[in-house]
């Protein structure tokens, strides 16, 4: 059912693309002009981007992917992850209803490389379950401020080591680069339809140079605000009778540890600033100063009414118990025990209030010599991130009795209380348990150095020598700081939600939800701040300290070469990694060191079969280091949800060699027909192993992470690619991927690569004129593995599919109107675990509009 309602959505988008294509092909065209002044025509909008990006393609040397925003502020999508998705070979990972993510050629997102102007950018992130890792926190990012992004698929020497999926290298604006005056301004409002509120942005950039073009000033700043919401319906852990729930007759029964129905509620606001001064003292020297401030506040409350069977000895009704075939606990009737606190379902509230900051500074000096050229950049970036969060408890502790529950898993969940008033009642939810209150704080420095080289060369087909040297600092440090209030005070307090009643919510789960779904509870206020402000512990406890230095050394060389009808390049890069890592054992202060060499040959070749058909192959290695929290020198304890990451700072990183052999037809201006083969050969593959240990400070069935270098990977794949301007105003873009791919572990045992789906595909189609231009795209990628809430090593994501579209109508010269909508359809994501019969999660963002207006002048 769900593949016939995914080809029923192509089938209707390629439709509409394909009539209004041949309805445009009846066009007039207009009559060319005799007038000298209306020869030169400028190919800008959907068009001109689409045409700049095949171009910095077709005369790449590598495998390259290429995005490009001609006019300023006209990024093709709302997020940079958005526009990623559309490109061959990508898919992205969604958490909070954008992009946070990309897989790039069946790799996890934290194995590719996200370069802004060509240097590595600070990123921390801060959900506190989401792990410390290396990919780029793509909610930090304003698309305003983009002039295009380049993923470079294959290595090259001058290129930052790091990834072995992709390196996508983001390019901001230059005033040398632009007209002497150069106005954006633009307001928009968005529209969310889970949140059913609107929230306004704004943005504007001023680029100005002097009469002889040799000083250039640009400033730009951007603001937008965003009101984001998910619903979420999920369990926690797999169905294992190890979790402790029997029925009254004395039966184990195998559920999972936990459900919930969820409404994470969040007021977002992403700022994005740049300075950028260029001065050439002569024509050959150009310095150039850039300045980036990225923030973003996402101040949320995610209330969950948690169901957890077995807590405190609450029972099974042995007469409602429903079996599946796979011997899950799929259905059944939960009855607290004569435990005071025998509470089963009850309202966890999280509160949080994350700021980040990322910025980046750069100085670089680029002289041209007679037969060759030189570059020095310095520079840093400091990211940053502080999250206060607080989690309490809220049940009936005065009438525990009515806290049961019936639950049904077998599809999105059920969740029916026993007494259907008590979810919705503040004054009967009274504070037990747990009330948090800490600050969990993240920092990432990056400092470098480099100096590049380029000599022209008359040596036959040699043509230049490219060389360079880079130092590389970078930290990565965590700590949590916990002041947790003493909850037997505050119950003695007589707190209750009450107190902090911020209202109810009601009629979640429209897309997915079923009958039984709970879908209306209470929730609570922002005033639980001040009370844990005034009543937080008096000393801090300090978790999950820890900090990872790495000193980065590197060298290349590149030779370029062409000859008629071929070119291309051979390189080595030689890379040196020394590090520290910090932290504690057993409450001890310790550390731990690793030093690597790494050798990284490449080579490029471009073939001209004809003038328009080009055969492409490239070979290399590559590597990507380990994620942080693998190598921390420390134990991470999430009490609440008895998990614990221990670090392991000797593990070496991934090694990648890989291949590539592509056909690309340019069968005319701005069209494509292209075909890639890949394949990536991975050695020192790292696993985590989970396995249930008793960990002091975690508890007795602590689930406990480890990493280690013992597997093996293969991803293999096709890309497919079509791009076509009819020249009567309509276009169509159309890319397939398929990816397949397999982990071996240290067993022998073979499984998927984690996020990586097989099949991917992306269908666009647009219209443009000198009065409108339109889009219209979709997006599918079927099924991958990932593990959400302790979903298990065999839980699997259902296909997913999208559908965003856009219409601007240039109302003058200089002023724009625009309307976009993104998942337009709704869609949703549903993880399953096949393994026991069971859904195991359902997430539903809907869908979110926006109207705008623009000024460029």
């Amino acid at each position: 059912m769900q593949r016939n309602n995914t080809l029923r959505k192509l089938t209707l988008v390629c439709s509409s693309i394909s009539t209004a294509a041949l309805m445009g092909a009846a066009t007039p065209a207009f009559a060319q002009s005799d007038d000298p002044l209306l020869e030169e025509v400028v190919v800008s909008g959907i068009r001109g981007s689409l045409a700049t990006a095949l171009d910095t393609k077709r005369d790449a040397s590598s495998v390259l992917d290429s995005v490009s925003a001609e006019d300023i502020g006209k990024f093709p999508d709302k997020n940079i992850g958005d526009a990623l998705q559309r490109v061959p070979g990508v898919t992205v990972i969604r958490g909070f209803g954008e992009v946070t993510g990309v897989t790039i050629r069946g790799t996890a997102p934290q194995h590719s490389v996200v370069l802004l102007n060509g240097q590595n950018v600070g990123s921390v992130g801060w959900f506190d379950l989401g792990g410390t890792n290396r990919s780029f926190n793509f909610e930090l990012l304003s698309a305003e401020q983009i002039s295009g992004m380049d993923i470079y698929k294959s290595v090259e020497a001058n290129v930052n080591e790091g990834a072995i999926g992709g390196t996508v290298n983001l390019k901001t604006r230059r005033p040398l680069d632009m007209d002497a005056f150069t106005f954006f301004g633009s307001v928009e409002a968005g529209y969310s339809e889970s949140a059913e509120e609107w929230a306004p942005s704004y943005s504007g950039l001023a680029s100005w140079k002097n009469d002889n073009e040799n000083f250039g000033i640009l400033l730009a700043y951007s603001n937008e605000q965003q009101n984001v919401v998910r619903e979420t319906l999920s369990s926690f852990g797999v169905p294992d009778a190890a979790n402790g729930l029997v029925d009254d007759e004395g039966n184990p029964h195998a559920v999972t540890w936990g459900m919930s129905s969820i409404l994470f509620d969040e007021e977002r606001e992403r700022e994005s600033t740049q300075a950028t001064l260029q001065f050439a003292p002569i024509e050959a020297l150009t310095f150039t100063l850039d300045y980036h401030l990225f923030s973003l506040d996402n101040d949320h409350i995610n209330t969950a009414m948690f169901a957890i069977p077995a807590y405190n000895g609450a029972y099974l009704d042995a007469d409602t118990a429903v079996v599946n075939a796979f011997g899950a606990t799929t259905e059944g009737t939960v009855i607290p025990s004569d435990h005071p606190y025998s509470i089963p379902m009850f309202n966890n509230s999280v509160l949080r209030t994350p700021k980040i900051e990322t910025d980046v500074i750069n100085f670089t000096a680029e002289y041209e010599g007679d037969g060759w050229s030189a570059s020095f950049i310095t520079g840093r970036s400091d990211a940053k991130s502080r999250t206060m969060q607080t989690s309490t408890w809220w049940g009936d502790i005065e009438n525990p009795e009515s806290t049961g529950f019936t639950f049904n898993i077998e599809g999105p969940h059920e969740l029916m209380p026993s007494d259907a008033d008590y979810p919705m009642s503040h004054d009967r939810m009274h504070l037990f348990n747990e009330f948090t209150f800490l600050n969990n704080l993240r920092d990432n420095e990056i400092s470098y150095t480099q100096a590049d080289f380029s000599l022209d060369l008359d040596m036959g087909i040699l043509t230049t020598v490219e060389m360079g040297l880079k130092y590389q600092d970078q930290m990565y440090a965590g700590q949590v700081d916990n002041r947790n209030v003493d909850v037997p005070t505050a119950m003695a307090d007589g707190l209750s939600l009450a107190d902090f009643n911020g209202g109810h919510v009601s009629g979640l789960f429209s897309q997915d939800g079923r009958s039984g779904t709970l879908d209306a509870f209470a929730v609570i206020n922002r005033d639980i701040w001040d009370y844990g402000y005034a009543n937080q512990a008096d000393t801090t406890t300090v978790t999950s300290d820890f900090s990872i230095d790495e000193e980065i050394t590197a060298a290349y060389v590149k030779a370029n070469f062409e000859g008629d009808g071929f070119r291309g390049n051979l390189g080595l890069r030689a890379v040196d990694t020394e590090v520290l890592s910090k932290g504690r054992i057993d409450g001890e202060p310790a550390q731990g060191t690793q030093e690597y060499t790494n050798l990284l040959p490449s080579a490029n070749l471009v073939i001209d079969i004809t003038e328009n058909l080009l055969l492409r192959f490239a070979a290399g290695s590559t590597v990507s280091r380990p994620d942080y929290e693998d190598m921390q020198m420390a134990e991470t304890i999430q009490i609440n949800i008895a998990e614990a990451t221990v670090g392991n700072p000797e593990i070496k990183p991934y090694k990648s060699d890989q291949y590539d052999v592509g056909l690309e037809w340019y069968f005319s201006e701005a069209s494509l027909i292209g075909a890639t083969v890949f394949q990536k050969n991975i050695s020192d593959y790292i696993q985590v192993s989970i396995n249930t240990e008793t960990l002091e400070g975690c508890g007795e069935r602590c689930q406990v992470k480890r990493a280690r270098n013992v597997g093996t990977a293969n991803i293999s794949g096709i890309e497919l690619q079509y791009q076509h301007d009819f020249g009567n105003g309509f276009g169509v873009q159309a890319n397939y991927t398929y990816t397949d791919s397999s982990v071996t572990d240290q067993n022998g045992k073979e499984s998927v690569v984690d996020e990586v789906s097989q099949n991917s595909y992306n269908l666009s189609g647009y219209f443009e004129n000198g009065y409108f231009s339109a889009r219209l795209a979709y997006n599918f990628r079927d099924g991958w593995h990932n593990t959400y809430n302790n979903s298990g090593p065999t839980s699997m994501y259902d296909d997913y599919d999208q559908l965003d579209g856009s219409l601007i109508w240039h109302a003058t010269d200089y002023l724009d109107l625009s309307f976009e909508a993104v998942n337009i359809l709704n869609e949703t994501l549903r993880q399953r675990q096949p393994e026991y019969g069971v859904m195991h999660s359902v997430d539903e963002f809907g869908a979110r509009y926006y109207i705008g207006a623009s000024v460029n002048f």
